[in-house]
């Protein structure tokens, strides 16, 4: 028996399945780190894929069929232009996405780490002075959220932190 579910949800990562299937890594404010199959996003009519970019605020709407996901409906809240018009911003971005899609938990609801994914989101977009000193501060907030660490460290530190934790360093999207 299918469930539905309706939730707000931040893109952290796609992976190509099928010819026309993908799998949405998606951050929802009510089911925590989801995975979610989008079955033939990739049609030239489908109208979810443009919404399905990484770092895209949006609405989803899901069924649950046999413990799986899969995505029914989206809509649009924000896709942060002013965030993917910058490398910089792109960088810090896909830096924080990485470590969410990496230390969440599937399936566990983390209402603060989503307020805190969400204002990061929001205040980068926002913001025409910025520095690596933004990703410190968030990092520092979701870490501290988590569990992880118990005071705010400096972003070396932070960064050896969830290599330690992962096993894998943070990419740097600057080319």
């Amino acid at each position: 028996m299918s469930k539905f579910f309706k939730t707000e949800a931040i893109v952290l990562k796609k992976i190509n399945l099928l010819e026309k299937d993908l799998l949405v890594i998606f951050f929802s404010q009510k089911l925590g780190k989801i995975s979610v199959f989008s079955k033939g996003v990739k049609k030239i009519i489908s109208k979810r894929l443009p919404h399905l970019q990484t770092g895209n605020l949006l609405n989803i709407l899901l069924t649950k069929n046999k413990e799986r996901f899969y995505l029914k409906e989206t809509s649009l809240i924000s896709f942060f232009s002013q965030i993917k018009k910058d490398q910089k911003k792109i960088n810090f971005l896909y830096q924080y996405l990485f470590v969410l899609e990496k230390l969440l938990p599937e399936n566990q609801k983390e209402e603060e780490v989503y307020q805190t994914a969400k204002s990061f989101l929001i205040y980068l977009s926002k913001k025409k002075d910025y520095q690596e000193k933004i990703l410190e501060i968030y990092l520092n907030k979701t870490l501290k959220k988590l569990g992880y660490i118990k005071k705010d460290e400096k972003i070396k530190t932070l960064k050896k932190i969830i290599f330690d934790l992962i096993n894998e360093k943070i990419p740097s999207f600057i080319i």
